[in-house]
């Protein structure tokens, strides 16, 4: 790419950015070397990426879901060959065009997952009641916004105490749980290495009718899918598919 044209380009990415209500505060932080030219598509890697809290979950051994096994800074590396490649998906959801690359092995051994595949009749698989933290009413105070979440989404949202979550527990700023009950099997995640890595992307705009995408999610570890390769959101659908939690 001549310089002129990378300066073009550049232009163009730093204001559609600036015109994302989402992203704008972002804008003045990218330098022409954050727009990685991926074939297909830009991709934007934005200082600090990997920062958001549903991302950077991933490196800490502490937390319930899967673990990174590498650096962060092997992780950014590793979004990008990853995405070099054709997405698994292309789906529309909540508004934004989703590039999906799911259950993507690597070649070798990048994280801990504490999700595994069975067959429903092992008789390792037991019951149990779990309650994942629902983040939303940390950032979103509109109780018809995260009604309509929960109920689009069949959760059985509880407080701390395991009571009902209403509008007054929002009000107070108390914090929400899923209560789900599920099929888990005994073990660690530690104990179970990972090969597989996912990386979903959202464009967020077009140049020259090439996609610009930025980072939504990556994570390592299965992505439960169904028959049609569907992702699901909903961990009450993962045991109809043959997926488990480790505990």
């Amino acid at each position: 790419m001549k310089e002129g044209e990378e300066g073009d380009l550049f232009s163009q990415v730093q204001q559609i950015i600036r015109d994302n209500k989402f992203l704008s505060h972002l804008a003045d932080k990218i330098t022409p070397e954050s727009i990685k030219d991926i074939g297909n598509y830009y991709y934007v890697q934005f200082p600090g990426e990997l920062d958001s809290d549903h991302i950077k979950k991933h490196f800490d051994e502490s937390d319930p879901g899967s673990t990174w096994g590498i650096s962060p800074e092997q992780v950014s590396g590793l979004i990008l060959d990853i995405i070099s490649k054709p997405p698994t998906k292309e789906v529309e959801e909540r508004g934004a065009l989703k590039f999906k690359w799911l259950n993507v092995p690597t070649g070798e051994d990048i994280g801990f997952d504490s999700v595994v595949k069975k067959d429903p009749n092992d008789p390792s698989i037991e019951d149990s009641v779990d309650h994942e933290a629902f983040t939303m009413v940390d950032r979103v105070k509109d109780w018809a916004v995260v009604a309509g979440v929960a109920k689009e989404n069949d959760y059985d949202l509880v407080t701390q105490d395991r009571e009902e979550y209403t509008e007054e527990d929002l009000k107070n700023n108390k914090p929400a749980f899923i209560k789900q009950e599920l099929k888990v099997v005994s073990g660690s995640k530690m104990d179970n290495p990972t090969d597989v890595a996912n990386v979903v992307t959202a464009k967020i705009g077009d140049v020259g009718g090439k996609p610009i995408l930025s980072l939504m999610a990556v994570y390592p570890g299965l992505t439960p899918v169904d028959n049609a390769g569907n992702d699901l959101s909903n961990k009450k659908e993962f045991q109809k598919y043959g997926y488990y939690f480790l505990k």
